[in-house]
């Protein structure tokens, strides 16, 4: 007789000869027929019961000894433990970390101790992505594989000897000037034109970016000196990635200055680049504000705006850090400066870490920006 399942998981129970069987669904594994295969269930099953009520009366005992022991999946794990880790690192650390963990897609639904290191470097083998993403999928599989032997879901590290791979890292282009010129001329007809606009002369990596908030940026008042009449100077003070790249300060150009103050005044958000909310009552379309993450900056707001103007599809927001890095370049200032503004530890000028406190210095140095 074919087992008559119960509603929302609650395992079924069914005849067997002269007596009743209960069972559940405890996980999903992998097909010992078929490995490379789509996922079976796990069951698990007591009979016995002289009566149908009987066996499904034993169902939640059977549910709870099984969940009690100490096995979890991949998914499982990686939900605990971001969780616990994005509390001490910056969102666009983990927004890299999802990226790759979503290539180990095939094994989400595996428990730990049934995901062998072939498995592992399977998926690294068929990711598409370039040589960073690579690294990146090594990055987060130690990272999970630590929490799990931490935690007592695994009893073994699997992840020391995956081969990244010779590929050469993915070189993005950045934003031309002449695309950079167009986005401008998009501000007040595209919404979030201005965001783009900002993010290129700015120099966060787009997560960053996104973070802003208002009491983020700072003024300071300039001297006069050498025919130069006193003047007021804004900058930002943020960016989590990496030492050199903490609580940096980065110079507002004048080109963009108008539109990031009047990002101030703009009520209901704390953020400076917020996103906006639509309902879908009729006649009182926006919302609210809520911050933006980058994916849907990504998808929603960057790409839309290059497909409508033709620009090349393979460009993505961190590439106008690019351009922010080809402006400092050209620019005329100190190689310390310039790798403080861009918060790199080994910048292309330089091979020490650096954080520039003159911020006349950083100011020249943007005004020389085209």
């Amino acid at each position: 007789m074919k087992p008559k399942t119960r509603g929302n998981g609650q395992g079924t129970a069914y005849k067997r000869g002269r007596t009743w069987e209960a069972q559940v669904v405890v996980g999903w594994v992998k097909n010992k027929n078929d490995p490379t295969g789509p996922l079976v269930p796990e069951k698990r099953r007591k009979g016995g019961f002289p009566t149908k009520a009987a066996a499904i009366q034993y169902l939640e005992e059977l549910r709870r000894s099984s969940s009690s022991r100490k096995r979890k999946t991949l998914e499982q794990v990686y939900d605990a433990w971001s969780e616990m880790y994005e509390k001490r690192v910056g969102s666009s650390t983990m927004v890299n970390y999802l990226s790759a963990y979503k290539h180990f897609r095939p094994l989400h639904g595996l428990y730990m101790d049934q995901i062998n290191p072939e498995d592992l470097q399977r998926c690294m083998d068929q990711c598409p992505a370039g040589h960073r993403t690579h690294q990146n999928m090594k990055c987060i599989a130690g990272l999970l594989w630590g929490y799990a032997l931490d935690n007592n879901f695994t009893d073994r590290d699997i992840t020391n000897n995956l081969f990244i791979g010779r590929g050469a890292s993915v070189q993005r282009d950045p934003i031309t000037s002449s695309e950079v010129a167009a986005i401008k001329k998009s501000i007040g007809s595209y919404r979030y034109a201005d965001y783009i606009y900002c993010l290129c002369y700015l120099g966060f990596r787009p997560g960053e970016f996104l973070e802003l908030k208002k009491d983020m940026l700072h003024c300071a008042v300039l001297p006069a000196e050498d025919n130069i009449p006193e003047r007021t100077v804004y900058y930002f003070v943020n960016g989590k990635k990496t030492e050199a790249g903490k609580n940096r300060m980065v110079i507002v150009p004048d080109n963009i200055l108008e539109i990031v103050l009047s990002r101030l005044f703009v009520p209901g958000t704390d953020y400076v680049f917020p996103m906006y909310v639509f309902s879908r009552k009729k006649g009182s379309p926006f919302s609210h504000f809520k911050e933006m993450n980058h994916e849907y900056f990504n998808k929603h707001v960057f790409k839309p705006l290059m497909v409508q103007h033709g620009f090349s599809g393979t460009k993505v927001p961190y590439c106008a850090r690019h351009t922010y890095a080809d402006m400092l370049k050209d620019a005329d200032g100190s190689d310390k400066d310039k790798a403080a503004l861009i918060g790199h530890s080994n910048y292309l000028f330089t091979q020490q870490r650096y954080q520039s406190s003159d911020i006349a210095d950083l100011k020249a140095l943007v005004d020389s920006f085209e």
